[in-house]
């Protein structure tokens, strides 16, 4: 591992009872990270598993999308002070120890925010709808961006305190992926990728959005950014 970092890790959760406890311990495995789990109002015992393993809940009392959930974890750091974000899919789709990459990326390159790319010199087994809409995606995050990302979606990313600060997040939804990205620009914050690996399993492609849907959800983002 790198220079080590006072990160907090955000699981962003929605009735991830059956994985979260093996999420916690495979993260643990790779260091002494503070977890922070955002509950978004699940209803299937999710934060119930958090709290037995002895890690912090931070509960919405209605699901109310992902990009809610990220709003919390910022605004928790901005309360108590965390120098350092990161955020991670709670459905066993990422490998904490990729963390690594990101955190080495930010050191080397002094970025702000690095996000973790599934397409970045990787060869992951992304389904095919998931990589058809992903490009879409990333076509239709990229025309608003001064920079090229090869993976505007991905809910791998890393924070430092400029980042933080900056990003005032509006999209309760998925497509707060492209609106951070967008706001770190205008923020004129260095924003980087770092390659990750990423695991496709009957459940974690049931837990993921409609990719259809997500793709509109960026659109019609994007089309209040132009005519807002």
């Amino acid at each position: 591992m790198p220079e080590r970092l006072p990160i907090t890790l955000i699981l962003p959760a929605f009735n991830e009872a059956r994985i979260i406890e093996q999420v916690i311990r495979d993260i643990r495995q790779v260091g002494n990270f503070r977890i922070v789990v955002i509950d978004d109002g699940s209803t299937d015992g999710t934060a119930a598993k958090v709290l037995a393993m002895g890690e912090q809940v931070v509960r919405h009392p209605l699901n109310r999308g992902a990009g809610a959930a990220c709003q919390t974890g910022i605004s928790l750091a901005r309360k108590y002070g965390w120098p350092y974000l990161a955020f991670m899919d709670s459905d066993g789709q990422h490998f904490p120890e990729d963390l690594e990459g990101l955190i080495t990326t930010m050191q080397a390159q002094q970025a702000d925010l690095v996000i973790g790319s599934r397409f970045a010199g990787t060869q992951n087994q992304i389904p095919y709808l998931r990589r058809f809409f992903n490009t879409a995606a990333n076509i239709l995050t990229n025309s608003f961006c001064t920079h090229h990302y090869t993976d505007t979606q991905s809910g791998f990313r890393l924070l430092n305190q400029r980042a933080i600060a900056a990003l005032d997040l509006l999209q309760d939804d998925f497509s707060y992926c492209s609106e951070m990205i967008i706001l770190a620009e205008r923020a004129k914050l260095k924003v980087a990728e770092t390659p990750i690996r990423v695991r496709y399993t009957d459940y974690s492609v049931s837990k993921g959005q409609d990719f259809q849907v997500g793709l509109l959800t960026a659109f019609h983002f994007l089309w209040k950014l132009i005519f807002k």
